[in-house]
């Protein structure tokens, strides 16, 4: 009778680590679809549009600020580079009355900052300005 001769058998010392992949990637695919991740939110209060009261201060008391879309900042004539150099100015302490100016392509999270932070001040006789869909 004629024998083939056997493949020698290979053992391995290490364990075939396909199923325990594949159940770490469905585990790890749960983790990120059930995860609440918090949503980071500033508080603000929006007046009604017919709740809202006209501006106390008329047009010669206001200051207007506006904010650039390289994130610069302009209050009256002087220009600051960014918002914590805004921040300490001194003609920033003594607002009362404010217009804001943003560039449509200006950063959000600056104008929030901005809001919080006059909400902090207790300045609330604030106007946006805005310009209308087809300037």
């Amino acid at each position: 009778m004629i024998r083939l001769p056997e493949p020698p058998a290979q053992s391995s010392l290490l364990a075939d680590l396909t199923p325990l992949l594949d159940v770490i990637f469905i585990v790890l695919v749960f983790f990120l679809l059930t995860a609440q991740t918090p949503l980071l939110q500033v508080p603000l209060q929006l007046p009604d549009s017919q709740d809202a009261s006209p501006a106390a201060a008329d047009s010669a008391q206001r200051q207007q600020l506006a904010l650039f879309a390289d994130g610069a900042w302009q209050l009256a004539e002087q220009r600051y580079p960014d918002w914590p150099s805004l921040r300490e100015a001194s003609a920033l302490q003594t607002l009362e009355a404010l217009d804001i100016a943003v560039e449509r392509s200006a950063m959000a999270d600056d104008l929030l900052r901005l809001l919080a932070w006059l909400s902090a001040q207790g300045i609330t006789d604030t106007r946006l300005l805005m310009e209308s869909a087809d300037e």
